[in-house]
């Protein structure tokens, strides 16, 4: 009987400056699902489900939405097609309330938010950056994971107007893609096998495991 579950997000940026590197963050994006089959394989008893959903000014689009991560294929590059804005407050603000509302309804579980851009937010309408702040905070004090990794513009400022705690800074390169990718798969496999270990603790109860994963949490990118 499965004891505990963790709800990975990937957030990517399809805006028309993403073009430069179309072929690199969808290979990212498969280096991360990759990260999270191996961990999955290695703790069968903390199962791990996916999201990937992909933004711009025109659409929010749902590659996988909660999908455990055995029926998660690759994405395909053909499915990626950067063009027009980034409304990144409102990819993070529905993708994040629509993904609480689900695990409000479950023990045992917690979630990874991966957001990948290159750029700053300019065509957001229903959320606003302080919206999004607010939710961000409240939902790490129920012991969620943040994560924001981008390239051409100042990533810990905007990662800090957020309250992101974990920032990792990319070269628009495939050099750089694939060593942001590794870096990821290390952090990781290192945290999601001590989330799962946490909440598979049936000795706490829920706000000291809320208290430990926020705290856990902060170290994603240990230096």
């Amino acid at each position: 009987m499965e004891k505990a579950k963790i709800y990975n997000v990937i957030i990517l940026d399809k805006s028309g400056s993403m073009s430069s590197i179309r072929k690199e963050a969808v290979d990212s994006v498969n280096e991360t699902l990759g990260a999270i089959r191996s961990v999955a394989k290695k703790n069968p008893e903390c199962k791990q489900y996916v999201s990937v959903v992909a933004f711009c000014g025109c659409e929010l689009k749902n590659f996988y939405t909660n999908t455990i991560i055995d029926e998660v294929k690759n994405i395909d590059a053909n499915d990626y097609t950067p063009c027009c804005t980034t409304p990144l407050y409102d990819a993070v603000g529905c993708t994040i309330t629509k993904l609480h509302s689900v695990m409000n309804q479950e023990e045992n579980v917690t979630a990874s938010v991966t957001i990948i851009t290159d750029g700053y937010e300019n065509a957001s309408k229903e959320f606003s950056g302080r919206a999004v702040k607010a939710l961000i905070e409240a939902y790490k004090n129920e012991g969620w994971m943040f994560a924001y990794i981008g390239a051409d513009h100042d990533v810990e400022a905007v990662a800090f107007s957020l309250s992101i705690d974990n920032t990792l800074q990319f070269e628009k390169t495939a050099a750089g893609i694939n060593a942001m990718a590794s870096e990821f798969r290390n952090a990781y496999s290192s945290w999601s096998e001590e989330v799962g270990e946490s909440l598979c603790d049936d000795t706490m109860s829920k706000s000291n495991k809320f208290s430990l994963l926020r705290a856990k949490g902060r170290g994603f990118f240990k230096k």
